[in-house]
């Protein structure tokens, strides 16, 4: 089936499935079709059915899906979503077994980066048009190369490999430039070697714990102005207190409650906010 803007309902996405079997593909397929009823959903799925591929949907556990995938290049404005294992792919990853409802919010999650980018590139594909219907040169003139777009940089300090994977997975939409660290004596050694936007940090860690990390960076000129975000368990009144009082920005009890941690992505990372505010209904006028 062929993506398609209906005049009413959601928008409808193609998906290419790899490296799945022939029941894995049938189950996915009939709940693709489920996807356009859902509600306060703006996206619904279909299988790819005619050799256009709007998002690829991956087993990571099967090894020439994963050679298939690299050799069809996804990219920021035609994205992947890996089911299963995670090999360092920097493709937001679903757990197996597969909980759907968390399948199609990542699948939505990852459309709506992807559509914001598409945007932008048309955008900047139509200014570039205009200029030339503007100009009476026969010749483009030489256009000095755009700047790179900066990626703000993450450090997520976190002993438990759970927590690093789940972050990973709620970071990598974004393309942020993200490091990862297990304990605090790391994390401080690369806080000093480079600039961080934003540190998502453990509080109980082996070796120093994640009030004195914070201490540590809040009171070195070069990471004071770091934006540090405290993870932990312990989420009492005192706890936070103690968090306040080490300097952190924000703290965040665990299990991290989904839109308390985009929220909090929208508030230390600018260039993440427009896309955050939209995914929870908070975009101003």
């Amino acid at each position: 089936m062929n993506a398609s803007s209906a005049e009413s309902g959601p928008q409808q996405f193609v998906v290419e499935l790899l490296g799945f079997n022939d029941g894995e593909k049938s189950l996915l397929a009939s709940t693709f079709r489920l996807t356009g009823r859902r509600p306060h959903s703006p996206f619904s799925y279909a299988e790819d059915e005619a050799g256009r591929t709007d998002l690829y949907l991956v087993n990571a556990d099967h090894a020439q899906a994963m050679a298939e995938l690299r050799l069809r290049g996804p990219n920021l404005y035609c994205p992947a979503v890996l089911i299963g294992g995670d090999d360092g792919q920097p493709w937001p990853v679903v757990d197996r077994p597969i909980h759907w409802s968390r399948l199609f919010d990542t699948l939505d999650k990852v459309m709506l980066v992807a559509l914001d980018r598409r945007a932008s590139r048309k955008s900047e594909s139509s200014d570039s048009s205009m200029a030339r219907r503007r100009t009476d040169l026969p010749r483009l003139a030489p256009v000095a190369p755009a700047r790179p777009v900066r990626r703000e940089s993450v450090l997520v300090v976190d002993d438990s490999t759970t927590v690093r994977a789940f972050m990973r997975s709620r970071l990598t939409p974004f393309r942020f430039d993200v490091d990862y660290a297990a304990n605090g004596e790391t994390a401080i050694d690369m806080a000093r070697a480079k600039s961080y936007t934003c540190i998502f940090l453990d509080v109980l860690m082996p070796g120093i714990d994640g009030y004195e990390v914070c201490k540590r960076l809040k009171s070195e000129p070069k990471t004071q102005a770091t934006a540090v975000v405290m993870l932990s368990s312990k989420s009492s009144p005192l706890d936070k207190l103690r968090g306040n009082w080490s300097g952190c920005d924000a703290y965040l009890g665990k299990p991290v409650e989904e839109n308390e941690l985009l929220a909090t992505i929208a508030r230390f990372l600018p260039s993440a906010r427009r896309v955050v505010n939209a995914m929870l209904g908070t975009e101003q006028p």
